[in-house]
């Protein structure tokens, strides 16, 4: 496994310490269920990471781990007219993180909602410098940094911003 330097950002998220119970009047899932839409927000959400497919009541497959500027074009190449999808900003993002979650086999996020979101770190489109990207883990909340070039999962979002 090839290792990359991360740095981690000096500030802790404001977690949503929300049980499921309240995430699930937060979240209105589409006709279609791929699809939720964020009462607080009101920002629509991808329920499945990026390479995964809902199906039933769960995401499958697996979920696909890019660059960022593959992320940024993953999300150009999924938008059409009326749906104009795009990599979350870092506040965003970070709004959707669920501390009360999070566990050892479990991410730190809504699982109706969000259902089978791997333990990943997920872009974002906020840059703390030339060649950098933060990104959000979703194993803890925690936000970071890492250059452009490195993995990682990806959840696009439309409106807001």
């Amino acid at each position: 496994m090839h290792r990359v330097p991360v740095r981690t950002l000096g500030f802790a998220l404001l977690l949503s310490l929300a049980g499921s119970g309240f995430a699930q009047e937060r979240f209105t899932p589409s006709a279609d269920g791929q699809e939720v839409t964020d009462s607080r927000t009101g920002l629509i959400w991808r329920r499945c990471a990026e390479g995964m497919v809902f199906k039933g009541k769960t995401c499958t497959g697996q979920a696909a781990f890019l660059s960022a500027p593959d992320a940024a074009a993953r999300a150009k190449a999924a938008s059409a007219p009326g749906a104009e999808w795009r990599l979350p900003i870092l506040k965003e993002l970070s709004s959707i993180v669920s501390a009360r979650e999070a566990d050892v086999d479990k991410a730190a996020i809504d699982p109706n909602a969000f259902p089978a979101t791997p333990i990943a770190r997920f872009w974002t489109s906020s840059s703390t410098g030339p060649g950098y990207f933060t990104f959000v883990g979703f194993g803890d909340g925690s936000a970071g940094e890492a250059p452009r070039a490195t993995a990682a999962a990806v959840r696009l979002v439309r409106g807001g911003k």
